[in-house]
């Protein structure tokens, strides 16, 4: 064969990978499957907005201590950088499984020189050389590769999101127990103050006459109940502050927490709740899903092209020369090859590869499609508990009220001597507890409101 001949058939195996680059083995990723979602919410009482929303969604509430602990929390919370890493990890992932299609190129160069000490004769010697390798992805399997990287970085940037959508929530709902805890210590004691009040009446009606002592001793009780109640809200406020240390990325000593007005602490804000569609977009787990399930897709088609043979085309040039070192390419040489190589004795094995990656494509299927119903179901909850929240706050606002005065009357009543103790006991507990029952579900609107942005993908 003479060279032109040989230079013929070199560049038809060079070249005729190329023709086939384009092509792509196994299924392609069109999308996430359909899931059969009602138009609207199954709840017909949402807390409604006028606008869109925003990302930051904790500034609704007007509280500017919230919105400082939240920014702690996303900048110092160890889950937060942790994700952050994955990012980065998914993404240094990805240029390396993108570097595959290309050529790698390696070189060498070296020189030495040598002679007797008695003599000024030298002999020198020069060498080097460039050596390149590269596998055509003929059938697409690097490119595979490459996709589920892309996908891979989507789903690493969809579970931070998620990491920091859950750590503002959770966040909120433990500056909002501290709030409930805080204000059901601070009712308790003037509670107690009013009680102590009554118990310096009852005790001088006592020393008069006109009272037995039994009085005495039940308003004894009453106060003995009330601050017996005080350790527990001191013991959560602190268990809040821990929480909110962990979930800072602190330790509790760094924790400094004010108490806000009530104007503020009360407030309760209007949230947008859009559509059960909307949630494809705006719930990170359910980007996340979809991502897996495009990296599970994309994963098919690298099992596919195993089965398939793998092209190298390899190269080199090396050349060397003595002392002079103007000669060094005169002698230099080249070698280009290509090889076929195919895997004969394990094809039992590279189909049940293929057997296997769909069947976990399938899997990732029906995992997107139970995030997301999961996530319409954590919609409808919230809704239904904010429903009925807002129905029961007013009916405890008017049973604090009443309690108030009927305590207030009871008292006068009995300071005339047309009542007994036991019903102003009985008035100034249900007085208590009446405003406890106020401040727990004053929060615990705010709390399941921070659940229902939570829910809704929290500004994803």
């Amino acid at each position: 064969m003479n060279e032109s001949m040989k230079y013929k058939v070199l560049s038809m195996l060079t070249t005729l990978p190329l023709f086939f680059c384009g092509c792509l083995l196994g299924p392609d990723f069109r999308g996430a499957p359909s899931v059969d979602l009602p138009a609207t919410w199954v709840n017909h009482m949402p807390p409604a907005a006028d606008d869109n929303g925003s990302s930051a969604w904790w500034e609704r509430f007007g509280d500017e201590q919230l919105t400082a602990l939240i920014r702690q929390g996303l900048a110092s919370n160890p889950d937060v950088i942790s994700a952050a890493l994955a990012i980065a990890r998914a993404e240094t992932q990805l240029r390396s499984t993108n570097a595959s299609l290309f050529p790698s190129l390696s070189g060498s160069f070296g020189g030495s020189n040598g002679g007797s000490f008695h003599s000024s004769t030298s002999h020198g010697q020069w060498n080097g050389g460039l050596s390149s390798a590269w596998s055509p992805d003929i059938w697409g399997g690097t490119r595979r590769e490459v996709e589920a990287a892309v996908a891979n970085v989507g789903s690493a940037r969809a579970a931070a999101a998620a990491t920091n959508v859950a750590l503002a929530s959770s966040i909120a709902t433990t500056y909002f127990e501290w709030i409930s805890a805080t204000e059901s210590l601070r009712s308790a004691r003037e509670q107690l103050i009013y009680q102590q009040k009554t118990f310096d009446i009852v005790e001088k009606r006592v020393v008069a006459g006109f009272q037995n002592r039994l009085d005495l001793e039940q308003a004894r009780v009453t106060i003995a109940n009330t601050r017996a109640q005080i350790p527990t809200y001191e013991a959560n406020i602190q268990t809040c502050r821990t929480t909110l240390a962990i979930l800072l990325g602190t330790t509790p000593d760094r924790v400094q927490l004010r108490m806000p007005e009530a104007r503020i602490f009360n407030r309760i804000p209007r949230v947008p709740t859009g559509l059960p569609s909307g949630l494809l977009r705006r719930r990170p787990d359910i980007v996340a899903a979809e991502c897996n399930l495009h990296r599970a897709t994309a994963s098919i088609g690298v099992q596919v092209a195993n089965l398939f043979p793998r092209i190298s085309l390899t190269g080199n040039v090396s050349a060397s020369a003595p002392s002079d070192f103007a000669e060094f390419f005169r002698d230099a040489g080249w070698n280009l090859s290509t090889s076929v190589s195919q895997t004969l004795f394990n094809r039992v094995q590279l189909r049940s590869n293929v057997k296997l990656a769909r069947i976990a494509q399938q899997e990732s299927a029906q995992a997107y499609r139970k995030t997301m119903l999961a996530a319409f179901a954590e919609v409808e909850d919230c809704l239904i508990d904010y429903a009925r929240l807002t129905n029961q706050l007013p009916q405890y606002e008017k049973a604090a009220e009443s309690s108030k005065e009927a305590a207030e009357l009871s008292l006068r009543l009995y300071n005339s001597g047309y009542s007994d103790y036991l019903n102003v006991a009985t008035a100034e507990r249900s007085w208590l507890n009446a405003r406890l029952s106020v401040i727990a579900a004053r929060q615990q609107i705010r709390m399941t409101l921070a659940r229902l942005v939570t829910a809704l993908g929290g500004g994803y």
